[in-house]
Formats: structure tokens, C-alpha cells, sequence
């Protein structure tokens, strides 16, 4: 076997062993955060708990969805699913629309507005909660699901219109010119030509919206009280002043982790697509 040969079967196995570490490091705390939430208290609380469960038991989830719980999980995901759909779904209608614009139209000050978008993110997010929160308790919509759809479209619409404006970029501006030959309307053009051939760009902005409104923690922390109970908030009540549920804690944990496990999953393909649009330029 050549030198040259025996260096690329060392890289390529560096390469698989670092991959491997980093899937291992990253995948340990969520096996940590199932294995507390399958064990019972005591044990979660001994010095002998194993790296791999002798027994598994449910109680704990039982516990977490049982109705008058006093953390109200059930309640708090169906907030936190019904806001993380809607507010998604309008950063992305309003997000399409802008990249659209920005792609496809000449004007002034367009590497101004990039540059802006970019910019937002620069700048802590407290920044921006505490003017909405004043905003929101002089329209009293507190404890409303638009007092926080608002401010997370406001939040996610600059990252999504990055992740369009590079899909649309992909679509030859050829076809468009050819569609209105044949006698398109701008509605036709958007909804037969422009949007069937954006699918996987707007599948993969609908799912970077979702998991970032699903974690969002700072907002609904300012914007809600415990009438209106949303999942990320909701997983902290189990801290009490005498004791920590943690083996409940840790189920609701999981449960509020599956989503975007089984989100992940599914489209891992198209999240990836979004992560990468633009780079081959």
C-alpha cells in the first residue's frame, strides 16, 4: 500500500471518528434528559444511576399529562403549537413577498436593506421586547395569542427572507418572461409557475419558523402570565421552593423536544437545502 494511500484511509477514518464524537456529544444530553424522565425519583437522585436503564417507567409521563396538573403542559403545548404555526406562517407570506421584491426588482437602496436584515441580529433581543411589551399593555392584548405572533414574525421574517431570496434566485427569470408570453397574470405567475417550482425553499422556511418560535423563550417569559401558559415558560414551574420534580420535568422536557426531533427528521433534507441555499454563488 502506498504512503499516499495509507494518509487518505487516515483522514477518512479521522474524519468518521470526529463526526461520530460530535453526534455523541450533541445526542448525549437529550439521552440524558429520557433516561431521567424514565427512572424513578429516588434513583434520579442516587449515585447509582447507569449509563444504560436496568427498568423503564411511564409514571412520570402519566403524571405530566394528567388533567389538572399543576403545570399545565397540555395546555401550554397546544398555545405553543397554535402560535408557532401562526406566526410561521405569516413571517413566511409576508417573507416570500419581500424576497420576491428583492430578487426581482431594481431600486435604490436594496444593498441598504440587506444589510439592514443582517444588522437586526446584531443587537440583543431585549432591545426590541421591551418597546413591544409597552406596546402590547397599551393595546391590552396581553396574555393574547397576537400579542406574541406579532413580535415573532417580526423576529424571524429578515432571517427568512435570506433563505427565500436565494431560492428565487434559483428560479431563471427566463421562465417567468415565457409565462407572461403565453398570457399570465401576475396571479397565475406567482401561483402555478413561481410558488410550485419555491416549494422546498418555502417548506424549509415554514420549519427554521416553527422550531424558532417553538423555543422561544425570552418573549412569552415577558409578554404572558400563567393564564396563558406556553410550553417553553411552562417547563420552568416545576422549580418550586421545597422540592424539583426533575423526573417530571425531564418528560415534559422530552415531550417538548419531540416536535422538532420528529421535524428534523422527516425534512432533514429540505432544513438542509435552506442552510446551504446560496452557497454554491
Amino acid at each position: 500500500m502506498s504512503s499516499h494511500r495509507l494518509v487518505r484511509r487516515v483522514m477518512t477514518v479521522g474524519k468518521y471518528l470526529a463526526a461520530i464524537t460530535v453526534v455523541v456529544v450533541m445526542l448525549f444530553p437529550i439521552y440524558n434528559i429520557f433516561l431521567t424522565s424514565v427512572q424513578r425519583q429516588a434513583d434520579v437522585r442516587g449515585r447509582d444511576l447507569n449509563l444504560f436503564p436496568t427498568y423503564i417507567i411511564l409514571d412520570h409521563y402519566q403524571e405530566v399529562m394528567r388533567p389538572g396538573h399543576i403545570v399545565p403542559i397540555v395546555e401550554a403545548t397546544r398555545n405553543s403549537f397554535i402560535l408557532s404555526v401562526s406566526a410561521s406562517l405569516l413571517s413566511m407570506a409576508l417573507a416570500a413577498m419581500a424576497a420576491y421584491a428583492i430578487t426581482r426588482l431594481k431600486f435604490r437602496g436594496k444593498q441598504g436593506i440587506l444589510m439592514g436584515l443582517t444588522a437586526v441580529y446584531m443587537l440583543p433581543a431585549i432591545l426590541f421586547v421591551i418597546p413591544l411589551f409597552v406596546w402590547v399593555v397599551q393595546l391590552d392584548i396581553v396574555d393574547t395569542f397576537i400579542s406574541l405572533i406579532v413580535p415573532y414574525a417580526a423576529f424571524m421574517t429578515p432571517f427568512m427572507i435570506w433563505i427565500l431570496k436565494s431560492f428565487f434566485e434559483k428560479v431563471p427569470a427566463d421562465l417567468e418572461a415565457a409565462a407572461c408570453i403565453d398570457g399570465c397574470c401576475l396571479r397565475k405567475l406567482i401561483f402555478r409557475v413561481l410558488l410550485p417550482l419555491s416549494i422546498p425553499g418555502l417548506v424549509a422556511t415554514f420549519i427554521f419558523g416553527f422550531i424558532l418560535s417553538w423555543n422561544e423563550f425570552l418573549t412569552p417569559l415577558v409578554f404572558t402570565s400563567a393564564d396563558f401558559p406556553i410550553l417553553t415558560v411552562a417547563l420552568g414551574l416545576y422549580k418550586g421552593t421545597v422540592d424539583i420534580q426533575i423526573g417530571q420535568q425531564a418528560a415534559a422536557a422530552f415531550l417538548a423536544l419531540l416536535p422538532v426531533i420528529l421535524l428534523t427528521l422527516v425534512f432533514q433534507r429540505m432544513i438542509i437545502g435552506g442552510l446551504l441555499a446560496g452557497s454554491e454563488k
